[in-house]
């Protein structure tokens, strides 16, 4: 015999919950339930078709012909155009110009001319003395060689003694506003780009290395133009400086050759008067020798003075005549050596202001020069941006196919997806129908006394599982 429990009996409420399903919906959920069990086991469907598009042929292209931009022809010309404009006007800076030389005018050769005596009167029925022709002791000294020194030259001494000492400052000034321009011009560029949504690509990159470049040619064009106005002007001072140090010199050396003239001219005049003197003196002495012969003192005197004064009178004239004539021919010779110094001098300034012609059209033409390079960069650039232009274009042809290709390739997906999961969709359709059946639920409490033997147990599992079953497949 089993021995038996001596505990309490203890109490315990079990909540358990039935759905109740109508018989009617029953066959439609087990459909769903094989169904949904059906795929589930359904292998996965691999999509074999591309689903992005690839690059077609216009985008290809273009991309080859981006890839394949060089740097315009036009660049390398207009450097080299630029490099040789700047190198010509830095030649032309140092410029320097031809010397003066003044023809030298060389003292004129004098002659020295004496008066003869007047030829002697005698009275026929007298033996009068003769008197002896008084002669000047006048001679022509040597004369003093005047002559004009060269004009100075112009070399970079006195450039820089005439330049402006405020030119740089001027420069200065230029540089810092085209650099203040450049600036504006780059923050204008800067906001611009961003505005758009470039900022930092490789246009803006080009463009600042442009601007960069322009900047600094520009600042090299402002010294150079500076320097070279600054030099000219020099030149142009030194130049009036040294036309009226010429034009001195010019005067002081008239005025010396005058103040000789005089001279010369005085000291005849002086040596004349004390030949007048002097024959007057022999005149009186001869009267006093006729007077101690025994003859009319009136009578003597006007022989002796109608005998030494026609003498006196064509020596006189004979002297004056030689004496004007080797003053004109003095005179003459002079003023042909200073006509001669003057054209000398013409000629040289003529041939300066020739050279300095030819190097103003030199700097004219490096000028010239420099904008062609300035034209042939900006078409380059041009150029370029029309390139760029086209090529976006393009790119833009080329992306709009692509993504039309890309809406297929999307649609056929989007078509496989629905067809892949046609059945599962439609078995969702279905699914939500059935949730609309109205599905009772119950509830009940059991309180159990004292637990159940083993057997008991067993027996009410096994009765339970069968009400189970008989329930579901009675449906």
């Amino acid at each position: 015999m089993g021995k038996t429990s001596s505990s309490q009996p203890t109490q315990q409420n079990v909540k358990t919950e039935t759905s109740n399903l109508p018989e009617y919906a029953r066959p439609y959920f087990d459909n769903i339930m094989g169904r949904a069990q059906a795929e589930s086991y359904r292998p996965y469907t691999a999509y074999d078709n591309p689903r992005i598009a690839d690059f077609n042929s216009n985008q290809s292209q273009t991309n080859n012909n981006i890839m394949g931009m060089q740097t315009p022809d036009q660049f390398g010309q207009a450097s080299g155009f630029t490099t040789a404009a700047g190198l010509g006007t830095l030649g032309s800076a140092y410029y320097q110009p031809n010397q003066f030389n003044a023809q030298t005018v060389g003292q004129p050769n004098l002659n020295s001319y004496s008066m003869q005596g007047p030829q002697n009167v005698e009275a026929q029925q007298y033996g009068a003395p003769s008197m002896q022709g008084a002669q000047t002791s006048y001679g022509s000294g040597p004369l003093e060689q005047y002559r004009m020194d060269a004009p100075q030259q112009f070399g970079n001494t006195q450039a820089q003694q005439y330049m402006s000492p405020y030119a740089q400052n001027v420069m200065d000034v230029q540089k810092r506003e085209a650099v203040f321009d450049a600036q504006k011009g780059q923050l204008a560029q800067d906001l611009g780009a961003a505005r758009q949504g470039t900022y930092g690509g490789s246009r803006q990159l080009l463009a600042g290395m442009e601007r960069e470049r322009n900047l600094g040619q520009q600042l090299g064009d402002i010294q150079a133009r500076g320097q070279q106005a600054s030099y000219e002007n020099a030149q142009q001072q030194f130049e009036r400086d040294r036309s009226a140090g010429m034009q001195t010199g010019q005067q002081n050396l008239n005025a010396a050759l005058q103040q000789q003239n005089l001279g010369v001219s005085t000291g005849l005049q002086a040596a004349l008067a004390n030949l007048d003197k002097s024959q007057q003196a022999n005149v009186q002495n001869l009267a006093s020798q006729l007077q101690t012969q025994g003859l009319n003192s009136e009578q003597a005197m006007r022989a002796a003075l109608a005998n030494q004064q026609t003498g006196y009178n064509v020596g006189n004239t004979n002297l004056q005549s030689a004496l004007q004539t080797q003053q004109l021919g003095t005179q003459s010779g002079l003023q042909a050596l200073l006509a001669n110094q003057q054209t000398g001098l013409e000629a040289q300034r003529l041939g300066e202001q020739s050279r300095q012609f030819g190097s103003q059209n030199a700097l004219s033409a490096y000028g010239q020069l420099g904008q062609y390079g300035q034209t042939l960069s900006n078409i380059g650039q041009t150029q370029q941006n029309a390139d760029m232009q086209r090529l976006g274009m393009q790119q833009g042809v080329g992306s709009a196919k692509q993504g039309l290709e890309q809406r297929y390739l999307d649609t056929d997906y989007a078509d496989f997806l629905r067809q892949r999961d046609y059945d599962k969709e439609q078995l969702g359709y279905f699914s939500n129908l059935m949730r609309g059946v109205p599905i009772g639920l119950s509830t009940t409490n059991t309180t159990y006394a004292p637990p159940p033997s083993t057997f008991s147990q067993v027996a009410g599992a096994g009765l339970g599982a069968a009400g189970l079953y008989n329930m579901y497949k009675g449906g």
